[in-house]
C-alpha cells in the first residue's frame, strides 16, 4: 500500500528513545545493509523482506536524498514470495517421480527420494516464474518519533517491526488509545473519560 496514492489508511507506531547524534549516517548504512535482496531460485528461502525506495519497488539502491527528506525517513517495505500454483507443482512432481521410477526400474520411492525430487522440481519451476512482490510504504517523522505504516495486517506489521528494529536498533510501540493518552499527558480523570468514549459514525442523509 502506498503513502503517495490511494486512501490514507495506516497503522501508527512511535519511538520512545531519543536518537543518538550520529544517527543519520549509521541509519543510512543500516538501511543499505538490509535493502531488499531478490529471491534466488536455487536458495531455500520461499519468502524474503527488505527495504526499497518508496514508490519504486525495484529500486534497492537507497540513495540518501530519496530516503531522508525534510526530517522524514521514507521507505518501502518490500516482500518477495515464490507462489507456485499447487496443481502445477503436484503435476510436475508426479511426472518427475514417474520418470525416476522408469529410469531406476522401481515401483515405489522412499520418503527422502520424494522430498529430493520435489526440491529439484520446485527449483526448476522457480526458474521459469517471477516471485510475487508486495510493497508497503513507511514514513517516519524523526521530530515527532511517529512512524506511519500503510497496512493494518497483523502479520505484515509484525514482519515490518522486526526488520525496523533490526535496522535501527530501536523498538517500535504500536499506537493505541492507551499509549496515545500517555503521550498526550492526560490526567487520570481525562484518561477515565477517554476510556469511556464511544465511537460515533458521522454520515449524511444521502449516504445512508
Amino acid at each position: 500500500m502506498s503513502a503517495l496514492t490511494g486512501s490514507l489508511s495506516y497503522a501508527r507506531f512511535f519511538i520512545e528513545k531519543e536518537l543518538p547524534n550520529n544517527f543519520m549516517s549509521k541509519a543510512h548504512e543500516a538501511i543499505l545493509s538490509l535493502a531488499m535482496r531478490p529471491l534466488n531460485p536455487d536458495e531455500p528461502d520461499t519468502e524474503r523482506s527488505g527495504w526499497c525506495v518508496m514508490g519504486e519497488a525495484l529500486d534497492v539502491s537507497m540513495p540518501h536524498e530519496r530516503v531522508f527528506l525534510d526530517g522524514y525517513i521514507n521507505l518501502g517495505f518490500r516482500t518477495d514470495k515464490w507462489a507456485i500454483p499447487g496443481p502445477l507443482l503436484k503435476t510436475k512432481v508426479r511426472e518427475a517421480e514417474a520418470a525416476y521410477k522408469e529410469r531406476s526400474g522401481r515401483e515405489r520411492l522412499g520418503k527422502r527420494e520424494k522430498s529430493e525430487i520435489k526440491e529439484v522440481v520446485t527449483r526448476e519451476l522457480r526458474k521459469k516464474l517471477v516471485p510475487s512482490t508486495r510493497v508497503i510504504d513507511l514514513t517516519w517523522s524523526l521530530e515527532d518519533g511517529l512512524v506511519r505504516f500503510f497496512s493494518h495486517s497483523e502479520r505484515v506489521t509484525n514482519a515490518m517491526a522486526e526488520l525496523f528494529e533490526k535496522t535501527f536498533k530501536l523498538p517500535l510501540t504500536h499506537e493505541s488509545p492507551f499509549t496515545l493518552s500517555q503521550r498526550l499527558g492526560l490526567t487520570d480523570a481525562e484518561i477515565r473519560a477517554w476510556e469511556n468514549l464511544e465511537v460515533t459514525v458521522l454520515a449524511s442523509e444521502g449516504a445512508r
